[in-house]
């Protein structure tokens, strides 16, 4: 089991092109092809990173995803899942779907919902309400923590 991240695209290098058989273009091992545009940036300057066998959308949700599997092998916590999603609705209409980057299983039963986030944007505020009134009162067994 591999224990480190994999940044993707992190190390900056110096393209050495080579020219593909069959399409006849100039190409890079990164996957550039000669003369065309640099990848965009994400908007919150956050880094896909690998971890484990699966990709995060960010650098500090890998890290802490390594942290559950730390408390996993000390015993801290029973269990955990990644991207858990939590369905909000009223009267039997979905009114949305919050998918939660981490369900952690505690030691005694319960569940800690846990969201990673570098920044705050007005479309999760309004959704995290939305948990906080017309969902986790109905679920007793769950909290939400904002990880940060």
């Amino acid at each position: 089991m591999k224990e480190y991240l994999q940044r993707r695209f992190a190390k900056k290098h110096s393209h050495r092109y080579f020219v593909d058989a069959d399409t006849h273009d100039a190409v890079c091992l990164c996957g550039k092809v000669k003369g065309s545009k640099p990848m965009k940036s994400n908007k919150y300057n956050a880094v896909t990173c690998h971890y484990n066998g699966f990709w995060y959308d960010s650098k500090f949700e890998a890290q802490y995803a390594m942290q559950l599997d730390m408390r996993l092998k000390a015993k801290d916590i029973l269990s955990w899942e990644r991207q858990y999603p939590v369905r909000i609705m009223f009267n039997g209409e979905k009114i949305c779907t919050l998918w939660v980057d981490f369900r952690v299983k505690k030691l005694d039963g319960s569940y800690s919902l846990d969201e990673t986030k570098g920044w705050e944007t007005d479309v999760y505020k309004l959704k995290k309400r939305l948990l906080e009134i017309m969902w986790l009162p109905f679920h007793p067994d769950h909290e939400y923590n904002l990880i940060k």
